[in-house]
C-alpha cells in the first residue's frame, strides 16, 4: 500500500507484472549494449572500463557491454590491450565452440550466465587460465545468426572491426535494434 512507483528491470514477464500491479510502473526490458572505440578514445581507459563492466558479477548486469565495435585505425591496439589485460582472444575452433554454447535452442544458454570465463571455456570443450577475465570473439556478422551478437550475460564479448566511425555507429545501432534498447 505504501508503494508509490515500481521500477521493473528484467524479462517481459516481470515488466508485465509491474504494469498490471495497479501502481505506477516503469519497465525496462532486454538490452544489447555495444560500445564504439575510435581513434579519439583513451584506449587504456576504454578497455579498462569494458573489462570492469564485463567482470563485475561475471557480466550478468544487463547494462554491461555485449560488443565492442572498433575502428580500423585503432583495432590492433585495442585488441592487444584486451589480450594483455585478461582478455582471451578466441581462435579457430575455440570461437566456434563458444558460439555453440552461447545459445541453446535459439535462446541464451542459462549454463553460461554469470559463469567465469574459464568455466565457459570448459563448457565449450577447451581450457583457458583461471585468471582469464573475458572470452573475446572477433566476429563480422551483425544479425541473429551470430551468437556473439546477442546479449550474453556472461564474461563473453563480441569484437567487431569497422572502417571508420560512421560504420562503427551503424553496426552499434544494428546490435541495439536486434537485442533491445532496454
Amino acid at each position: 500500500p505504501d508503494i508509490n512507483l515500481i521500477l521493473a528491470t528484467g524479462g517481459p514477464g516481470m515488466v508485465k507484472a509491474a504494469y498490471s500491479s495497479g501502481k505506477p510502473a516503469i519497465g525496462v526490458g532486454a538490452g544489447n549494449t555495444p560500445v564504439v572505440i575510435d581513434e579519439t578514445a583513451d584506449i587504456k581507459r576504454a578497455v579498462a572500463s569494458v573489462l570492469m563492466s564485463k567482470t563485475f558479477d561475471n557480466g550478468v548486469i544487463c547494462a554491461s557491454e555485449q560488443s565492442v565495435v572498433v575502428v580500423d585505425s585503432v583495432y590492433d591496439a585495442v585488441r592487444e590491450r584486451f589480450a594483455s589485460h585478461g582478455g582471451y582472444m578466441l581462435q579457430g575452433q575455440e570461437l566456434k565452440a563458444v558460439q555453440n554454447v552461447i545459445l541453446k535452442n535459439g535462446a541464451l544458454n542459462a549454463a553460461i550466465v554469470g559463469q567465469p570465463a574459464y568455466k565457459i571455456a570448459e563448457l565449450a570443450g577447451f581450457s583457458v587460465p583461471e585468471t582469464t577475465k573475458i572470452l573475446i570473439g572477433e566476429v563480422t556478422v551483425v544479425d541473429e545468426s551470430e551468437p556473439f551478437a546477442h546479449e550474453k550475460l556472461s564474461p563473453t564479448l563480441a569484437m567487431y572491426r569497422a572502417k571508420d566511425f560512421e560504420e562503427a555507429v551503424e553496426k552499434a545501432e544494428k546490435l541495439v535494434a536486434m537485442g533491445g534498447i532496454g
